[in-house]
């Protein structure tokens, strides 16, 4: 019996332990010192800078319409494995948030979903609240990730540029492009020597 309750007493114990501990939120805005690669900073940076780029063309800001807005591919020319459609991502997310309805963008993602669920509606599978036709784009945002890469001794140094373009549908014309960069010192690592 004595051995039950111990038992019971420790596991009690452990699990009380397992949640009360805590965890540590890591901000987004500090980096790793002597890291050269893409950070959390660079992401939110680069889309906030770019939203606000975008959203004051005068083919958003006064367009009688909201446009329709496409992604197309994010090209990755850097030495680094990065999720390049996070900054998208993040792009699209400030412009929903905070553009009030001056763009509209298009789900490219769930097309095959998309069209399915149009021709079960049109054979009458499916109920409908309302008719609509697949949107059309009138821009596609597209960008390139690059990079340089230096070593000198024990010391790494690469500058990143992050750029981004608006580019009608119709017309192939670049409306808008804009870029970041960033050069960033540190330290080789042991595979880099």
């Amino acid at each position: 019996m004595t051995t039950i309750i111990k038992f019971w007493s420790i596991t009690g114990a452990l699990l009380f332990i397992g949640c009360v501990a805590s965890t540590s939120r890591v901000d987004v805005a500090t980096d790793e010192p002597g890291d050269t690669e893409t950070s959390s900073k660079d992401l939110v940076t680069v889309a906030q800078n770019m939203a606000r780029s975008l959203v004051q063309l005068p083919q958003i800001a006064a367009a009688k319409a909201p446009p329709r807005i496409a992604f197309a591919d994010i090209k990755n020319e850097t030495n680094e494995i990065i999720n390049k459609n996070l900054f998208i991502e993040k792009m699209r997310t400030l412009l929903i948030k905070n553009a009030v309805g001056r763009m509209v963008f298009l789900d490219r993602e769930l097309s095959e979903q998309i069209t399915q669920e149009r021709e079960g509606k049109r054979r009458g599978e499916l109920g409908s609240s309302g008719s609509k036709i697949r949107s059309g784009a009138d821009f596609f945002l597209t960008g390139k990730l690059s990079s340089i890469d230096k070593q000198s001794g024990s010391k790494r140094s690469t500058y990143t540029r992050y750029a981004f373009r608006l580019t009608d549908a119709e017309s192939t014309d670049i409306l808008w492009e804009d870029e970041y960069e960033v050069k960033k010192v540190g330290k080789a690592g042991l595979y880099d020597r």
